[in-house]
């Protein structure tokens, strides 16, 4: 085995990838980020956590850009030029991201991170999913929820996720192309989820 890499997890809602993520990272004694970069993300801006959180992970309106100068990138020159908080929030995280990674091994969730660390050697880079009923299940030991209030959280909340993964990078949310570990952790269960990474990490990375 290498070095123990920076595991970046993408996953789908309730698909188990944030608890498959905590388990790593306990496993491993690393640090584990995921609502921790909303509360980093609060400091580096000096805004409450509320509204950090009610721009997390979710996609930017293009009317928000009407009064900008550049259509095709939130990088602005002019000081006096107030960027849609959208996309303040996530340069703010993205930045948070990779100096996060340059510190040494770690977990982070979602927020672009495998895109982000692309140029970034030694990250590992996962993705989680599941059948919708087994997200459903997931959902409602979690939350509650019943079958149709959770199906359409699900499907809002990876709607959104798609759609910001997809304005930042350029490139579909999910895509295998993007990730080494591509895993239906529905299909197999968590356990043998982190099981699973933990040999490819200590055998075949």
């Amino acid at each position: 085995m290498k070095k123990l890499p920076v595991i970046v997890i993408g996953r789908e809602f309730c698909s188990g990838g944030s608890e498959i993520g905590h388990r790593l990272a306990a496993h491993y004694n690393i640090p584990y980020y995921d609502r921790s970069i909303i509360d980093k993300t609060a400091e580096v801006l000096e805004l409450s956590t509320q509204i950090i959180t009610d721009h997390d992970e979710k996609p930017f309106g293009m009317f928000e850009l009407t009064n900008l100068p550049y259509r095709d990138s939130w990088y602005v020159e002019d000081p006096s030029v107030l960027l849609p908080m959208g996309l303040r929030v996530a340069d703010a995280q993205f930045d948070i991201i990779k100096k996060t990674a340059q510190e040494g091994p770690c977990v982070i969730i979602g927020r672009c991170a495998d895109y982000v660390l692309k140029d970034m050697e030694n990250v590992l880079k996962i993705f989680i999913y599941a059948e919708m009923q087994q997200k459903i299940d997931r959902a409602g030991r979690l939350y509650g929820l019943n079958a149709k209030t959770a199906k359409r959280l699900i499907n809002k909340t990876n709607r959104a996720r798609a759609v910001y993964y997809s304005k930042y990078t350029h490139q579909k949310w999910g895509d295998r192309n993007c990730f080494d570990l591509y895993i239906n952790a529905g299909a197999i269960g968590t356990d043998n989820a982190v099981k699973l990474i933990q040999y490819y990490i200590e055998n075949l990375y």
